[in-house]
């Protein structure tokens, strides 16, 4: 007997759809967000923000932005020889919407673009600097294909766009494993012996802010952007532990982050909980990882005799370093060495 399978939906005449269902459906498809910016004429910059962002070829390096046909920068855009497109990260979305628009937002968002003679955005996810290779007419867009001649990346989460809607990627690691990533790192954010947790929306698990570590990116300003985003104003100090959680793909990083002044518990924007702990109060049954929780007991255990450990993990259980703390100035610990003794050769 063949299963009841859900009915299908109709059939919509592309010809005859109203344009908002037709955008609708085109808005199903998962995109990034970019702005693609130049200068016209008279040297003034232009902008506009962009999803429909695809990479064409490799060998030449091509790219192609398409931009309607009615939007007020179209006739610089197509006269331009050079332009730049850069993808936003998730805490850009302000600037996206305010290049989407006109008006007294769109000149501020403006102003903030990198003043080369290609303007950019300085910390976009990736940005390229391209030349225009060829404008093709296609409806009521212009089809602008360009020749990337240089580009960057730099770090942070995508910004994507879905159904109409910014998407953010949050702190859903599982879900971006794809990047490719190999390590994840994190901060042991204390705060007069507590320590700072975080719980995702819908998830019951508490776990140390942490995120992926991008190709190319180190992990300060991985975990600045982190931090930032979580409103927490800390700065990664020394690495404390490197494991790996059994059956994971990643190894995970996490470096101490003593806080600069206490952080208000509640929930972010994103709605990820946030919560300092002690011994005594932490949801020692809601840490995920038999790895986090071990982290975590023997902070606790070395805080309270003023002694930390460098842990490294291993296939015969790990290994630990003692250092001393609180830690020293650079200048001060090289001072206390003894100086190098030649060798004999």
């Amino acid at each position: 007997m063949m299963p009841n399978l859900p009915a299908s939906p109709p059939w919509t005449d592309a010809a005859q759809a109203d344009r908002r269902d037709l955008r609708g459906m085109f808005g199903t498809f998962l995109t990034g967000v970019t702005v693609v910016a130049t200068r016209d004429d008279q040297g003034t910059t232009r902008a506009f923000t962009a999803n429909s962002f695809t990479s064409v070829s490799l060998d030449p390096a091509l790219v192609l932005i398409c931009l309607a046909k009615g939007a007020g920068s179209l006739e610089a855009f197509c006269t331009a020889a050079q332009f730049s497109i850069n993808i936003l990260t998730d805490d850009q979305r302000d600037l996206s919407s305010a290049c989407a628009t006109a008006g007294p937002a769109k000149a501020a968002a403006l102003e903030l673009l990198v003043p080369d003679p290609v303007p950019h955005v300085a910390d976009a996810l990736a940005t390229m600097i391209c030349t225009t290779e060829q404008l093709v007419d296609a409806g009521d867009h212009v089809i602008l294909l360009g020749a990337v001649q240089k580009y960057r990346c730099g770090s942070g989460r995508p910004l994507g766009y879905f159904r109409g809607r910014y998407v953010g990627f949050g702190l859903a690691l599982e879900h971006l494993e794809d990047m490719g990533a190999p390590l994840v790192v994190g901060g042991l954010v204390d705060w007069q012996g507590k320590v700072l947790l975080c719980r995702r929306p819908g998830s019951p698990h508490w776990a140390l802010p942490q995120t992926a570590l991008p190709p190319r990116s180190g992990h300060a300003e991985a975990l600045r952007l982190l931090f930032a985003r979580l409103g927490i104003a800390a700065a990664p100090a020394f690495l404390y532990s490197v494991y790996q959680e059994p059956g994971a793909a990643t190894t995970t990083m996490i470096f101490t982050a003593p806080l600069a002044h206490p952080l208000p518990t509640g929930a972010t924007a994103e709605g990820v909980e946030l919560g300092f702990f002690d011994a005594d109060t932490l949801p020692w049954p809601q840490i995920a990882g038999d790895m986090a929780r071990g982290l975590l007991r023997r902070f606790f255990q070395e805080r309270q005799v003023g002694r930390l450990g460098l842990y490294c993990d291993s296939a015969e259980g790990g290994s630990v370093i003692a250092v001393t703390w609180p830690p020293q100035p650079w200048e001060r610990w090289s001072d206390s060495l003894p100086a190098p003794q030649p060798q004999s050769v």
